[in-house]
């Protein structure tokens, strides 16, 4: 169980899951099929830019929500747990889900944005 040793820089720095560890790692909570279309379609973010500064974050002057993924194998849970109780919430819902909640459970997630949305709006 998780992601270790699941991922990869390559030769121009960019940060990639292994294809054939992509869906144990990163969406076990989806079909196959699914899982495969998001391994060969993966965008690589720069390994480097995970310490680039990125100013000052929004939650500290707006209101926030948070969705925390139990079974996510890419960020601990407990984390996502602290870094929910670090931005103070107006929400915060816990999903059976993968560090894909948006494809698992895209339901849940949207009543969510739904909610902020509707709280932010009036």
């Amino acid at each position: 169980m998780g992601a270790t040793g699941s991922t990869f820089v390559d030769s121009d720095g960019y940060l990639w899951i292994e294809p054939k560890k992509f869906r144990e790692s990163f969406c076990q909570d989806l079909c196959e099929d699914d899982a495969l279309v998001m391994a060969v379609t993966q965008k690589a973010p720069l390994a480097k830019t995970a310490g680039d500064p990125s100013g000052t974050p929004a939650w500290k002057s707006k209101p926030s929500w948070y969705q925390v993924s139990a079974e996510d194998w890419m960020i601990n849970p407990d984390n996502e747990r602290r870094m929910a109780e670090r931005i103070r919430p107006q929400k915060v819902i816990t999903l059976d889900a993968s560090h894909v909640s948006l494809a698992s459970k895209p339901v849940e997630v949207a009543a969510l944005i739904d909610e902020a949305a509707k709280f932010t709006a009036g």
